[in-house]
């Protein structure tokens, strides 16, 4: 398993060569960025410097993926292609997507679930993603949220079964300890599910805090990872906290895993 941050979580830090550096006093084994702003570019440079792996980029996409209108479907696909093509070059693991925020933006007719006709068309967009996902680079994680933030995907496991059917290339699920436990599901359960499909887990505590101030029992959920053969990013993603607060919630996580 690989250890990482979002690079904004550390509040004292402003530039990104400031958040590698956090990063690594820190205790992480990488780094996550929020998205594929020029500044990323530099990334395998200061992970380099500062022997950090590159985990996850997130797409951060500011027009829905299942946006309303074919224009700006592929306005959103250009963005992701760019994304993927920044994962690639940094050597990222793999790209975050979530789908759609809020309610939907399309509509149907002839469905009496849009979530039926949505996740057709989300078929249909990944299919023209799939060659930018091939030859071993970086894949794509689809986020599920929780009901307050997305009407769509809100289960690990929901993803997982979509994706058992729709078998796109390069395309995997991730799970969010915050938006589990927001949908009260068993973790390990939710988790012990996915197999192969998982390619990130981000961690949180209450209202985005450390992981430690949370209620999971992460010894639990790291034994099911570890019995999974797991070894993807398990990411910290929380509000901004002080250098000494993150670090000392990465000695306890650390000792919570096998």
């Amino acid at each position: 398993m690989l250890l990482t941050a979002l690079e904004s979580i550390f509040a004292e830090a402003r530039t990104l060569q400031e958040r590698f550096a956090a990063c690594q006093a820190c205790g992480f084994d990488g780094i996550d960025l929020r998205e594929g702003a020029g500044e990323v570019t530099l990334a395998r440079q200061w992970g380099e410097h500062y022997g950090l792996k590159l985990g996850m980029i997130y797409s951060a996409l500011p027009i829905p993926f299942l946006s309303e209108t074919a224009v700006l479907r592929a306005a959103a696909l250009d963005l992701l292609h760019k994304r993927i093509d920044q994962a690639n070059g940094v050597g990222a693991r793999g790209v975050v997507l979530v789908p759609v925020f809020g309610p939907p933006r399309i509509r149907s007719r002839s469905v009496g679930d849009v979530r039926e006709a949505e996740m057709i068309l989300l078929e249909v967009l990944l299919t023209e993603v799939e060659p930018w996902l091939s030859g071993g680079g970086a894949y794509l994680a689809i986020e599920p949220l929780n009901r307050q933030e997305t009407h769509l995907f809100t289960s690990p496991m929901q993803v997982m079964r979509w994706l058992e059917r729709s078998r796109p290339t390069g395309v995997v699920t991730m799970a969010d300890v915050y938006h589990m436990e927001r949908e009260g599901q068993d973790i390990v359960q939710e988790v012990s599910g996915l197999g192969d499909y998982l390619g990130c887990i981000h961690l949180a505590g209450a209202e985005r805090g450390l992981p430690e101030a949370g209620t999971t029992d992460y010894p639990a959920l790291f034994r099911q990872l570890a019995k999974q053969g797991y070894t993807g990013p398990v990411g910290y993603e929380c509000r901004p906290h002080s250098t000494d607060d993150i670090r000392q919630s990465v000695r306890h996580i650390r000792q919570q895993m096998p």
